[in-house]
């Protein structure tokens, strides 16, 4: 019986020790964060906190004031122009001069066919005026096509139309009509109401209340990126600020480098870890923001969703200071305290930039007559005059203070500006107008800049960061 050979002509394939990618190792990291979320005990206290500033919310109520007569009335006004393709917020009425008709009209009587409420049809007379040598007269199908139009918004619409005047008054120059009109899908958003909280008992609007439009967008500023975003984001820095520390701690890291992959790459892989945790929590906070002011006032508009970006690039940046701090000091309280601080800093250069605007629009308008915008036009305001500085005041742009400030904010990351271009485009969906829309358009904000800007600070401390940790002793 012969021995088997040594050789068979065949060999088993060598075992090889399995790898990780890296989009396992990203997963494990991911897991690893995903539970230290959940341990840290301050995190449920935050969903506490949105809880009950949320619940306070659903509270509210809201009630339409009386106050169709006065949109008539600026409806019946914006017909002696042509609006079409002017910004009614911040065009003033000498931007449409030149679109004048030779006519004006009123309201000569008018009376709701029910309640004065932003879905009720209304009954109303409406008179024109004009030089026959200069306009001619218009028929009914003209009055239903462009009574209540204003600019690119509707805020009536005419049903029925009928001309009520003999020849001898249209050959005159002088026109009147009988109409029936409903609300136009602009209406809701101006007409006035009163904000309460706890069903009615803490009035917020005053006796008059406020454009629907206005209200809505203050609600959505203060739950999303005002107070409730302030205080998701400063937990998450509390929490995160733990992460790096944890992490480079000994033993742990030592764990963790028996992966084989680059140091940096492990660094990388817990902020975007944290990042996406965080990212999840903002969708949920603005969500949130728009379903229940939409439960209030019964406006979907998606513009508030632009608060997750802006809110999710200024966590980015607070998240790089944050590990770039641990690294360097491998401690939670000064990762957190160093980036409190960084935040507040980024704060108040953002408000004294505001200032310094505010200070150059004043100064360049002094002695002029501040415009006022059609809208406000139509609502019966005035312009006004600016006024100079009381003697002996500077401006602020030209102080030292406002003239450092400037210097400095030049070199940090413009922040302000994303806030701004969320406000911008809240403004825009609620049809706000004003001083402080005016210094927000001004084109000393721009949101390409303040993103470029973040962006660049948040790799450059990322950068920094990841030098450092694949270079330094466990």
């Amino acid at each position: 019986m012969t021995a088997p050979s040594e050789s068979t002509g065949t060999s088993s394939p060598p075992l090889v020790s399995a790898r990780p990618t890296a989009p396992r190792t990203f997963l494990a990291i991911l897991r690893d964060t995903w539970r230290e979320f959940l341990d840290a005990k301050v995190l449920y206290l935050l969903l506490a906190v949105i809880g009950l500033l949320f619940g306070t919310a659903l509270t509210g109520k809201i009630e339409p004031q009386p106050s169709g007569r006065d949109y008539l009335t600026i409806a019946a006004r914006s017909m002696a122009a042509d609006l079409s393709g002017i910004d009614v917020a911040n065009q003033s009425l000498l931007d449409v001069a030149g679109r004048l008709n030779g006519a004006v009209y009123w309201i000569r009587s008018a009376e709701p066919l029910g309640g004065d409420l932003p879905d009720g049809r209304w009954r109303a007379t409406l008179s024109r005026t004009f030089l026959p040598m200069v306009a001619e007269p218009e028929s009914n199908a003209q009055i239903q096509k462009r009574f209540g139009v204003i600019a690119d918004g509707q805020l009536w619409r005419v049903v029925k139309a009928t001309e009520t005047s003999s020849d001898l008054a249209r050959r005159l120059g002088s026109q009147t009509w009988e109409m029936t009109v409903e609300p136009g899908r602009d209406l809701k958003l101006l007409w006035p109401n009163q904000f309460s909280l706890f069903g009615g008992s803490l009035d917020l609007a005053g006796s008059k209340g406020a454009p629907l439009g206005l209200e809505v967008l203050i609600l959505q500023k203060l739950l999303a990126t005002g107070l409730g975003g302030t205080i998701l984001l400063l937990v998450c820095v509390a929490v995160t600020a733990a992460f790096v520390p944890t992490m480079i701690r000994k033993g742990t890291l030592e764990l963790l480098l028996v992966r084989p992959i680059p140091r940096w790459q492990l660094l990388v892989f817990k902020y975007v870890s944290a990042l996406l945790l965080v990212a999840g929590l903002l969708g949920l906070l603005v969500s949130a923001v728009w379903l229940i002011t939409g439960i209030l006032a019964g406006i979907w508009s998606p513009g508030v969703m632009l608060a997750l970006p802006s809110l999710l690039v200024f966590f980015s940046l607070l998240l790089a200071v944050s590990v770039l701090t641990g690294v360097i000091t491998r401690s939670v309280t000064s990762a957190m305290l160093v980036t409190v601080a960084y935040w507040a800093v980024l704060f108040i250069f953002g408000q004294m930039h505001n200032q310094v605007v505010e200070s150059r629009l004043r100064e360049t308008n002094v002695g002029r007559m501040r415009p006022v915008s059609i809208a406000d036009s139509l609502r019966g305001r005035r312009p006004r005059r600016e006024e100079p500085p009381k003697p002996g005041r500077t401006p602020f742009h030209r102080t030292t203070i406002g003239r450092v400030s400037e210097g400095i904010y030049t070199l940090l990351p413009h922040t302000e500006d994303l806030d701004n271009l969320v406000d911008r485009q809240l403004m825009r969906d609620y049809a706000v107008a004003g001083p402080f829309r005016a210094l927000l358009e001004s084109p000393e904000f721009s949101w390409q800049r303040g993103l470029g800007l973040t962006l660049l600070h948040t790799v450059a401390y990322l950068a920094i960061a990841s030098f450092i940790f694949s270079r330094r002793d466990p």
